[in-house]
């Protein structure tokens, strides 16, 4: 810059402020730079403060409640529309673990004669689940209502020889209550009359 002031004749001095010098853009662009990583910096912090609320919330808590309830309604629907004369003490165990209060009380207390009329008639029931869904849940007070459909697929031996399998749609209402030690289990079942 020198070689071109001085053939025009002109000194440092008289070329004024027309021409940044490399320091000022230097400078310039380092201010620039540092206010958008700070804006950057806060970005990251307040997304970081609105994913953790959402991710730890109550609403995130309630969500985790509904997914465990269907989850078990689902796998109790099948459990209670599913039994096998030749394991029928097994089948019968999946009613019980399956189910709490009033109607683990009914199993119990009619295990023998369901286990007597199973085995006599030699029916075997296998179910699929098709849907489920939660109509209503209490987080707090650890009850939910849900509704499921399984194909129920029955077979029945006739002189030793099984059945042409016979598949009906089933529709469950199930009243659930979280246990303690044990999750969602059915406190009743009833099917759904068409």
């Amino acid at each position: 810059m020198r070689a071109l002031l001085a053939r025009r004749g002109a000194t440092d001095d008289e070329a004024g402020p027309t021409a940044p010098r490399p320091a000022d853009r230097i400078t310039l662009a380092t201010r620039v730079a540092a206010v958008v990583a700070g804006l950057g910096l806060v970005a990251v912090v307040v997304f970081g403060v609105m994913w953790w609320t959402a991710a730890n919330g109550s609403a995130a808590k309630t969500a985790a409640a509904r997914d465990d309830a269907l989850a078990s309604a689902r796998q109790i629907a099948v459990n209670l529309q599913s039994l096998d004369y030749t394991t029928v003490d097994k089948g019968l165990a999946n009613w019980e673990a399956s189910a709490t209060g009033p109607l683990l009380d009914e199993f119990k207390k009619n295990q023998q004669q369901y286990a007597d009329q199973i085995r006599k008639v030699q029916t075997t029931t296998k179910a699929k689940l098709v849907d489920a869904a939660l109509s209503d849940i209490d987080v707090a007070a650890g009850k939910a209502k849900a509704v499921a459909a399984v194909d129920v697929t029955t077979t029945q031996t006739v002189n030793g020889a099984p059945s042409l399998p016979i598949t009906k749609q089933v529709r469950i209402q199930l009243d659930l209550v979280r246990t303690p030690d044990a999750g969602w289990k059915a406190a009743a079942a009833s099917a759904i009359r068409s």
